[in-house]
């Protein structure tokens, strides 16, 4: 199931769809980024919670951690979890 996981980035609303993968793992793909464009997050970002942080495709652990706890709190709000 994707879940939208909303999150502010530089000042802006970036809004994700997230998809569970193996094990602990998501991938967040970009589905609109309401501030400049040069601010962008990135499109996609798989991600992995690894102990108090994520790891994955982008260097940026802050912007992860932001999407993972996004993600979980949308899934806890829904009852899914």
């Amino acid at each position: 199931m994707d879940i939208t996981a909303v999150i502010f980035h530089k000042g802006a609303l970036a809004h994700y769809t997230v998809s569970q993968r193996e094990g602990n793992g998501l991938v967040a793909r970009l589905l609109a980024y309401s501030g400049d464009p040069a601010s962008s997050p990135p499109k996609q970002v798989s991600l992995v919670k690894t102990g108090r942080h994520c790891t994955g495709s982008i260097d940026d652990e802050e912007l992860m951690d932001e999407i993972y706890h996004a993600t979980k709190s949308e899934v806890s709000r829904r009852g899914q979890a």
